[in-house]
C-alpha cells in the first residue's frame, strides 16, 4: 500500500509539472542550439566568355541558431529564428569539377513564421507546422585564386556578388517538454530560392539553391 501511495504521488507530481509547462496564449519562449542549411543546387552555366558547362556547387553549412516565439493563442504562434551567419563554400561543377574551392559566401535567412501547434497546450509533445516570409541575405563573398584563374587568368582577382532575394519558407517541427520551463525543439524547413551571381569580370550565373534546413535547440518558457 505504501508503495502504491508513493507511486500515485509521483505520478501526480509529474502530471502537475507537465501541466505547468503549457504552451498557452501570452507566453514567450526563447531557444538556442545548432542548425544546418543544405542547398539543393541546380546550377546554370557561367555566361560567356566561359566554356560550356561551367557550373557551380554550394556546400552545406552549420551554425549556432536560436529564436524567439510568442504564443498568440493556445495554438497559433509567431516565431522569429535567429542565427550566426552560415558560411558556405563554392566549388566547381560540370566542366569545372575538380577545380577545388572557388570562393565562400555567408548566408543569413531572415524569416518570420506563423505557426500552428497541434494537440493541447499541456501536451508533452507538440508538433507544429509553419509558413514564413523569408529574406535570403548573402554577403561577405570572397573569391579564390582558382576562380581568378578560370575567369580572369593573369588579371586582377575576381570578385563576385550573390543577389539577396525575398521568398517563403515552409516548416514542420515539434517541441518536447523537459519540465515546466525547459523544452527541446526540432525542425525541418524548405525554402524555394533562385538567385544570380555577378562576377567582376562581367559574367553572370543563375543558380537554384532550394535549401533545406534542420536543427535542434534547447529552450526556456517565460
Amino acid at each position: 500500500m505504501k508503495n502504491s501511495i508513493q507511486l500515485l504521488v509521483a505520478a501526480s507530481a509529474l502530471v502537475t509539472a507537465f501541466s505547468a509547462s503549457a504552451q498557452q496564449a501570452g507566453q514567450w519562449m526563447a531557444r538556442m542550439g545548432v542548425g544546418t542549411i543544405a542547398p539543393q543546387v541546380k546550377s546554370g552555366d557561367m555566361s560567356a566568355s566561359s566554356i560550356s558547362g561551367t557550373k557551380s556547387d554550394v556546400s552545406a553549412a552549420s551554425s549556432v541558431i536560436g529564436g524567439v516565439t510568442y504564443m498568440y493563442t493556445d495554438n497559433i504562434s509567431f516565431d522569429l529564428p535567429l542565427a550566426v551567419p552560415f558560411k558556405h563554400k563554392l566549388s566547381g561543377a560540370g566542366a569545372l569539377a575538380g577545380t577545388g574551392e572557388l570562393g565562400q559566401v555567408e548566408a543569413l535567412p531572415a524569416t518570420l513564421f506563423v505557426q500552428y501547434r497541434l494537440l493541447e497546450p499541456t501536451s508533452v509533445v507538440r508538433p507544429y507546422v509553419g509558413l514564413g516570409a523569408t529574406y535570403a541575405y548573402f554577403g561577405n563573398e570572397t573569391g579564390s585564386g582558382a576562380l581568378t584563374s578560370i575567369t580572369n587568368p593573369g588579371g586582377q582577382p575576381t570578385r563576385f556578388k550573390v543577389d539577396s532575394k525575398w521568398t517563403y519558407t515552409t516548416q514542420v517541427g515539434a517541441t518536447f517538454a523537459i519540465d515546466k520551463r525547459w523544452f527541446v525543439d526540432v525542425f525541418y524547413s524548405v525554402t524555394p530560392l533562385k538567385t544570380k551571381t555577378t562576377f567582376s569580370t562581367g559574367q553572370t550565373q543563375d543558380i537554384t539553391l532550394d535549401p533545406i534546413a534542420y536543427g535542434l535547440t534547447i529552450g526556456l518558457k517565460f
